[in-house]
């Protein structure tokens, strides 16, 4: 309520002190969006808490400040317009965010230690290697409308989304899987049993589809800047598939390790119609206080 409270108050002393001004700058430039305009927004609530900060109002020192985006739950994706005309825009979201961790353990083979009791200087060091990788590709676009004739703007429209989530973990162990390890109980250097231990753990895909309708004010501030305050609806569905993981076993048959890839014991999926939380794990959320510069 705070923020809202101040955005309005930004609004109505921006327009007190700009009421009566041409919709073109002394140059002659104009201030609303025209054909040909590109358009970036972001959050604007980070912009909020720091002018909150700076004048220490309502006691919000500007720790709740968020890492700028354009709508909640379109965190690490861009987002843009593109005007068709004055009244009509194409809205693109795009997002490809990939990462990897890599943790690696260290110590002394065992088969050494078993083979060399007493000379510690042949010992070779071993090392699991664990690597755990995500991905998740957000793809999106729709049409947004408009009307107004002074800085203060309306707009309109819909939009379609699809991403894609998966997470995946490869282990790399540093004891050998043979006899000798089996028959003296050796373990993985994190104390866990050699035998059925986890080669590679396939995260079931994510697909989620959503639907989205907005609707939303804008006021220029500066030239071809405005604040405004989005709001939609969201309709969404999804599935995670089931997944696979490899193991590594001991055939006691034939004396040797053997890897045997199974598929996961579950899957999901989902479905909603939301205001405000978003749709199909947040990949549609609705609300939002926007920064939009155009360009």
């Amino acid at each position: 309520m705070k923020r809202l409270s101040l955005f309005s108050i930004i609004l109505i002393v921006i327009s007190s002190l700009l009421d009566g001004q041409e919709l073109v700058t002394k140059k002659g430039f104009k201030i609303l969006p025209e054909q040909g305009d590109y358009a970036l927004g972001f959050n604007a609530v980070p912009v909020i808490d720091f002018a909150l900060n700076a004048v220490n109002i309502m006691v919000n020192t500007g720790q709740t400040a968020a890492h700028p985006s354009y709508v909640t739950g379109f965190n690490q994706n861009l987002v843009g317009k593109y005007f068709l005309d004055e009244k009509k825009a194409i809205r693109g979201i795009f997002g490809i965010n990939a990462g990897s961790a890599t943790n690696r353990q260290f110590a002394k083979s065992p088969h050494d230690q078993l083979a060399n009791p007493g000379n510690p200087d042949a010992w070779k060091e071993v090392e699991d290697v664990k690597v755990v990788r995500n991905s998740n590709v957000v793809l999106g676009g729709g049409i947004e409308f408009r009307r107004g004739h002074n800085r203060l703007q309306g707009f309109y429209g819909g939009e379609a989304l699809v991403g894609f989530l998966r997470t995946t973990n490869v282990n790399t162990w540093g004891v050998v899987m043979d006899t000798i390890a089996i028959n003296n109980n050796f373990t993985n250097l994190d104390g866990s049993a050699l035998n059925g231990r986890i080669l590679k753990n396939v995260g079931g895909l994510t697909v989620r589809m959503g639907l989205r309708g907005f609707a939303g004010v804008e006021y220029f501030i500066l030239p071809k800047i405005s604040i405004g305050a989005e709001f939609g609806w969201s309709f969404g569905i999804g599935f995670t598939g089931r997944g696979e993981v490899t193991t590594e076993n001991w055939d006691n048959t034939n004396r040797v390790p053997k890897e045997v890839t199974t598929k996961g014991n579950a899957s999901t999926s989902f479905w909603g119609f939301n205001v405000d939380n978003g749709i199909a794990n947040n990949l549609g959320s609705s609300a939002a206080l926007n920064l939009i510069f155009h360009f």
